[in-house]
């Protein structure tokens, strides 16, 4: 199952992108953070990981 990751303007202290867990809705991520830029998907494929960038 895909899970979403996502992109800000704003440099936390760790600079790394939050990776959500599997099932939550883009919907519910823009309720969480509202200042988030970019939302990605992230699915499995034969043992790696493709992401793809919906805007």
């Amino acid at each position: 199952m895909a899970r979403r990751i996502v992109e800000t303007n704003a440099v936390s202290l760790d600079r790394e992108k939050p990776i959500y867990e599997e099932g939550i809705s883009k919907q519910q991520i823009r309720n969480e953070n509202p200042y988030s830029k970019r939302h990605g998907v992230i699915f499995p494929s034969a043992g790696a990981y493709e992401v793809r960038v919906d805007y």
